[in-house]
């Protein structure tokens, strides 16, 4: 009976475990070996490559010259996802590349160009593009604590085809994620937040990747798997003068009517996208949108800012920040 017992213990971790098992779409591998097939896309192009790797000895090099042209990753045996079509937290993450993108050494992911902080990847529609009234600049690049080179592409585009052929599909956003010390980044989209995937029998037989630009970039990994990262964040002014201050450690900062005032959104969310939503009067009120947005204060008196991270596919909760700007 002891021997039943432990049998059956065994049989039910295992099952566990396999329940919760990521699944590894590629990891590295040489093509072939992997059981997959590489197939030109339109004008652009996908091949084994050994110039760069992320895990295993290979990556995917893509060329590609815009959102229809690119390179199909076919697999032999098809990637069964059904099993975590309930799960909330699973992701299917894809390790990315881009020639010339180089990490930053700032502390925490800020973004670069900021004085003290350096990191994170800048440009782009969230990055530099902030909107505080038509015309606004984008945010200044350099300085901080390393060169970051900005890929030319600000989102990848994924098409997914199952067995029964039908075919869902998303973009990833390349904005707000922070390469590692070798330039990769890894980007995550939740399962639950691909349009259509759950309409389809689950099971990927092949894989569309193409960027939204002329360009080359590496894919060293695609995998699913739980991924329960909070979103968290705070915001960081810099005024006029170069002085740096953040809500972490700042609850109010003085400036003179008129001065301009650049504000940027920090985000602590792992490998997800986030979006960055400013409100500078009322919190209810979006008046800005991107990491970097500038505003000034022609008036007298004091105004609270609120700075909004939230998950662009809305499966997680936001995050929020704030500091009162007193003009005098």
């Amino acid at each position: 009976m002891k021997s039943h017992w432990w049998m059956t213990i065994g049989l039910a971790v295992g099952l566990l475990c396999t329940g919760t098992a990521d699944a590894i779409l590629y990891q590295g591998q040489p093509a072939e070996q992997a059981g997959l097939s590489l197939r030109n896309w339109g004008a652009g192009s996908i091949e084994d490559s050994t110039e760069t790797t992320f895990v295993g000895s290979r990556s995917l090099k893509i060329i590609t010259r815009g959102q229809f042209s690119g390179g199909w990753v076919e697999f032999q045996n098809p990637v069964d996802l059904r099993p975590d079509f309930g799960a909330g937290d699973k992701v299917m993450r894809f390790a990315l590349r881009f020639p010339g993108t180089v990490a930053g050494r700032g502390a925490r992911g800020e973004p670069s160009g900021f004085g003290e902080f350096g990191g994170g990847p800048t440009g782009g529609p969230q990055a530099g593009g902030g909107l505080s009234g038509p015309g606004a600049p984008g945010a200044p690049s350099g300085g901080g604590g390393g060169q970051t080179t900005s890929p030319t592409m600000s989102e990848v585009r994924i098409i997914l085809q199952t067995t029964d052929g039908k075919k869902t599909e998303f973009m990833l956003p390349l904005q707000n994620i922070r390469p590692d010390d070798a330039g990769w980044q890894s980007v995550s989209v939740p399962l639950a937040g691909i349009p259509g995937l759950r309409e389809t029998n689950g099971q990927i037989r092949r894989i569309a990747i193409a960027g939204d630009s002329v360009g080359v970039f590496y894919v060293g990994e695609i995998r699913v798997l739980s991924e329960q990262t909070p979103i968290q964040g705070y915001l960081v002014v810099q005024n006029a003068f170069g002085g740096t201050f953040t809500s972490r450690s700042d609850t109010r900062l003085v400036v003179a009517g008129n001065d301009e005032l650049t504000f940027i959104g920090v985000s602590e969310a792992g490998n997800q996208p986030v979006v960055f939503r400013w409100s500078f009067e009322d919190p209810n009120q979006v008046d800005g949108e991107g990491q970097v947005v500038r505003r000034r204060f022609p008036r007298r008196g004091t105004y609270t800012v609120h700075l909004t991270i939230a998950d662009p596919y809305g499966k997680r909760a936001p995050a929020t920040a704030k500091i009162e700007i007193q003009v005098n």
